[in-house]
Order: C-alpha cells, then structure tokens, then sequence
C-alpha cells in the first residue's frame, strides 16, 4: 500500500507534528517514515495502520487514489 502524499503530509499539518515526532512514538526510523509519508515506499497494511492512527486518521484518508 502507498499513502498520497498530499493526503498524509496535509494529516501531519493539521497534527501538528513532525515526521521525526511520528517516528519517535512508533518507534519507526524518521527516514522510513518520510519515504512512507511521500509516497515513495509501499508500506504493509499493520504499518498503515498505526501511522494513520498516530495522526489521528483513518487507512483510508491517506491511501494513494
């Protein structure tokens, strides 16, 4: 599975964190993470799962169309 990268970056905004916070408290490298958030890496769906969670979001909202 691939975020869209507008959708999950426009999550981390209205969060109001950072990629390096999301990271932290997934216990996630910050570098997978913004692969993950860009688009650029195809993500297991647990992995999805709990990083929609950390930004208060669900699956759905951040899947690439």
């Amino acid at each position: 599975m691939r975020f869209n990268k507008v959708k999950a970056k426009t999550a981390l905004l209205t969060l109001g964190k950072t990629q390096t916070q999301i990271a932290a408290e997934l216990k996630f490298s910050r570098r997978w993470v913004g692969a993950a958030l860009n688009g650029e890496k195809s993500i297991s769906e647990k992995s999805a799962r709990r990083i929609a969670a950390a930004l208060g979001v669900t699956v759905d909202d951040l899947k690439e169309d």
